[in-house]
C-alpha cells in the first residue's frame, strides 16, 4: 500500500466525518431534549432551570448567605413563573445586571 500525502489525507478525512456525525449526533439529542422541555409541566421547568441556576457559584454564595431563600424560592408564586421561563433563566445565567437585578428583587422580598 503506499504511504503518500493523499492517504494521510483520506485518513484526515475520514476522522472529520467523524467529528461532523458526532456533532449532527448531539444536534439530534439537543432537538429531542429541547422537545422534551417543552412538554414539562411548570413545576418541572421550574425545577430544570432552578438545576442550572444552582450549579453557579454566585448562586450559591447567595443560598449560603440566605437560607430563607429556599423556602421562597419554593413557595413564591413569582419566583416560579420567573424560573418557569427558559428566557429569564437563560438572560440571568449570561448577564451580570439581570443578576444585579435578580438580587436586589430577593432583597425586597
Amino acid at each position: 500500500m503506499p504511504s503518500g500525502s493523499f492517504f494521510g489525507k483520506m485518513e484526515t478525512a475520514g476522522d472529520e466525518m467523524k467529528s461532523n456525525e458526532e456533532a449532527i449526533a448531539d444536534i439530534i439529542k439537543d432537538v429531542f431534549s429541547y422537545i422534551k422541555y417543552l412538554f414539562l409541566s411548570k413545576e418541572e421547568k421550574c425545577a430544570a432551570n432552578l438545576g442550572l441556576v444552582n450549579e453557579k457559584y454566585w448562586f450559591q454564595e447567595l443560598m449560603n448567605n440566605k437560607p430563607r431563600l429556599k423556602d421562597l424560592l419554593e413557595k413564591d408564586m413569582q419566583f416560579k413563573e420567573y424560573f418557569s421561563s427558559r428566557k429569564n433563566v437563560r438572560k440571568l445565567l449570561r448577564d451580570k445586571d439581570e443578576r444585579a437585578m435578580f438580587k436586589k428583587w430577593i432583597e425586597n422580598k
